[in-house]
């Protein structure tokens, strides 16, 4: 039998940022708190990413011939019984946060044919439209069963289409909007006043402290799914020194890549302007956002 190829750190660092990093985070960072999201991504890359992947990088390499990734980390650990309620609690959050992206994924589906977020208009069988799209969001979860059922090979195939896709997101929107910043001859379109815009949100809903502290959440949500990497410690190459270096590494880019990303969207998107709008929702930020770094680049051209 062959010698199996190891994944190197190089490897490890590209797993981890296409896992972690989330282009739509930016575009919520930045509807919820403006420019003072950034303060509070950094502080979640520090303070939850960092220890919590050291932590998983020290069961990993401890546990580094264990193939189910934590619920071997776990049963070795505390039992059994334990390991299987903790395992089967993570996979559920799993399952909640897919029956939430299946209703959301009919947004940019709705984009592509209508140019905008259609869906709020959407009527099926008598039902409104947030029923239809949860009727929707059924189906979807019954069509990607139904795929995962006949293998890997064709998601694997959907993934790399989708990874290729996310990434020219960050490139189309790092060279848009250094392009209207230049433009624009360095003006932003949501203006920067020091101290203040990083420490104050201009959404209404994001101005007392209790709401300010409450936006953490998404931070910490932002680099959720770092366990998930556990199960290839055992293709890792020297993981107990590859796994620790990957993490700092990817913690360190990551938290950079999100704090840029949200100051880019400031060169083309005016908080008043565009975002306080009744048609602005969580689920369609992303679109709303693109499309107004689109019309902005134009009217700067």
């Amino acid at each position: 039998m062959g010698k199996t190829k190891k994944i190197s750190v190089t490897g490890l660092i590209l797993m981890i940022f296409t896992s972690i990093f989330g282009f739509a985070n930016t575009t919520v960072a930045f509807d919820q708190m403006g420019y003072a999201s950034i303060i509070w991504y950094v502080i979640a890359a520090f303070l939850f990413f960092l220890p919590s992947g050291l932590m998983f990088s020290e069961y990993g390499s401890t546990f580094k011939d264990a193939k189910g990734g934590i619920y071997s980390w776990l049963e070795q650990s505390i039992g059994e019984k334990l390991a299987f309620i903790g395992t089967f609690i993570w996979l559920s959050s799993w399952i909640i946060w897919m029956v939430s992206t299946s209703s959301k994924v009919w947004i940019p589906f709705s984009t592509i044919f209508a140019g905008h977020d259609a869906t709020q208009n959407w009527h099926l069988f008598g039902l409104n439209a947030t029923q239809t799209v949860g009727l929707m969001g059924v189906l979807w979860i019954l069509v990607v069963t139904y795929c995962a059922t006949r293998g890997i090979t064709s998601i694997a195939k959907v993934s790399s289409i989708g990874g290729i896709f996310v990434s020219l997101l960050n490139v189309v929107l790092f060279v848009v909007s250094l392009s209207i910043l230049f433009l624009n001859h360095g003006q932003l379109a949501e203006p920067f006043n020091g101290f203040s815009s990083i420490v104050n949100s201009p959404n209404p809903s994001f101005m007392s402290p209790v709401a300010m502290l409450s936006f953490i959440v998404y931070a910490v949500f932002a680099y959720g799914g770092m366990e998930s990497m556990g199960g290839v410690t055992d293709s890792l190459k020297k993981p107990e020194k590859t796994f620790p270096r990957g993490i700092i590494i990817s913690t360190i880019m990551i938290g950079i890549m999100y704090a840029l990303s949200i100051f880019l969207w400031g060169i083309s998107t005016n908080w008043h302007q565009t975002l306080s709008g009744h048609n602005v929702d969580l689920g369609n930020i992303t679109y709303v956002m693109m499309n107004n770094l689109g019309f902005v680049f134009g009217n700067s051209l």
